[in-house]
């Protein structure tokens, strides 16, 4: 029996923290008149004032809506509730991890889910606890996967945006 070896870009990681969401926006509009195929996004920002045991807020629906219909982002979506962040969303490609279960609980809701997530995807422990301080301060941050060329090419137009 003969084997195929296939030829895979290496994936590259952008984690990224701003303090309004509107820059965030204007990220992901630059990367859609882009040609990047292979980009994939997600973001997470906290939701000040939202207790997850009681009904969501309508601005959560509202944010939902507004990331899969103006920022074409997936419609892989959701809420947790973290022990040393509050309750936060998570939109795009990680949503699915974020919202697995393990016994009952989302793995995002795990004093150590965040962390360990962002681990996996290969984001050196010192960014991974600056970035986890930074959301639970009320910003957001941008999770950009993609190969390495597109990833730096990405990271030249963010500095152009600051």
């Amino acid at each position: 029996m003969k084997s195929n070896i296939e030829e895979t870009r290496q994936k590259c990681v952008l984690l990224k923290s701003f303090p309004k969401f509107q820059q965030i926006e204007n990220v992901i509009d630059r990367i859609c008149h882009t040609n990047n195929d292979g980009i994939q996004i997600s973001v997470l920002g906290k939701l000040e004032g939202i207790n997850l045991d009681t009904h969501p807020a309508v601005s959560w629906n509202e944010l939902k809506n507004h990331c899969e219909d103006e920022l074409i982002l997936t419609s892989n979506s959701g809420m947790v509730s973290n022990p040393e962040i509050g309750a936060f969303f998570i939109v795009g490609f990680l949503a699915p991890i974020f919202l697995q279960e393990i016994n009952g609980k989302k793995i995002g809701s795990m004093s150590t889910g965040l962390y360990g997530i962002l681990r996996g995807l290969g984001i050196d422990q010192d960014r991974v606890t600056a970035c986890s301080k930074s959301l639970s301060s009320g910003n957001y941050l941008l999770i950009v996967r993609g190969s390495r060329d597109e990833i730096m090419k990405l990271e030249d137009n963010i500095k152009e945006l600051d």
